[in-house]
């Protein structure tokens, strides 16, 4: 789940949510959906709720929203969806303190004082899982337990999302994943449509075995994916494939 007002409006590309994608499916947690919404409270909190009532979804990761300024309302809001208060955050707010002093003394800021922009970071919704440090600035991320599900909030910024989700979230969330097996055709000038009563019939035949076509016409090739668990029956998959391709 994508946050922000710039996302929606087209202003940002969010390469935040194909990144975490990518890296989810080859850490073995396949992705159900991918949502972007706008930095309104209300939009935020239907869409945590919304998530968490849906009982195929084990694990929910929202960005966005974490900063300084009044537009970063994704933590009020999940307190508002947990049914939470808001605190300050002890160890964030000494992290964010540090940092302050530091980029003070480098001449980066006037003042070694922490703001009450940068206090807004530190307050987080109360009796989170875990508190994320992020080595490459103030905001924290944190991971909430709520009627089984997790829900890991990272920050919008790509760098500072990617070292959380690499360093720290990773390694501690995430190491027990069976990863999909991926494997594709290509054929040249082929004619998507001709596919379409094969792939009917493999949806039929290998139900565990997803299937997709995705022309790319600049290229003129055609590719068919094919994902699923069990490599053995995505190669099964293939060699259908392989011997029925209408070309």
């Amino acid at each position: 789940m994508a946050i922000g007002d710039e996302l929606v409006g087209g202003f940002t590309l969010d390469t935040n949510s194909h990144w975490m994608a990518e890296r989810l499916r080859i850490l073995g947690y396949p992705v159900k959906r991918v949502t972007q919404i706008r930095d309104k409270p209300h939009e935020i909190i239907d869409q945590v709720q919304r998530e968490l009532a849906d009982a195929e979804i084990t694990d929910v990761f929202v960005s966005g929203g974490l900063g300084p300024t009044p537009d970063d309302r994704t933590f009020p809001a999940l307190a508002d969806a947990l049914g939470k208060e808001l605190v300050i955050w002890e160890e964030t707010r000494a992290r964010i303190e540090r940092r302050v002093q530091r980029m003070h003394s480098m001449g980066l800021l006037e003042s070694p004082e922490v703001t009450e922009g940068n206090l807004r970071m530190a307050r987080i919704p109360d009796g989170p899982a875990h508190v994320f440090k992020n080595r490459r600035g103030m905001a924290p991320g944190a991971v909430y337990q709520a009627d089984g599900t997790r829900i890991f909030v990272l920050p919008g910024v790509p760098m500072e999302m990617k070292g959380i989700f690499t360093e720290e979230l990773e390694p501690e969330f995430l190491a027990g994943g069976s990863a999909a097996t991926v494997r594709e055709l290509r054929f040249t000038f082929a004619v998507e449509a001709r596919f379409y009563p094969l792939m009917r019939e493999l949806e039929a035949l290998f139900p565990d075995v997803s299937v997709g076509s995705y022309p790319n016409f600049e290229t003129k090739e055609l590719v068919i994916r094919c994902v699923g668990l069990d490599p053995k029956r995505v190669e099964e998959t293939l060699d259908v494939i392989r011997k029925r391709a209408p070309v």
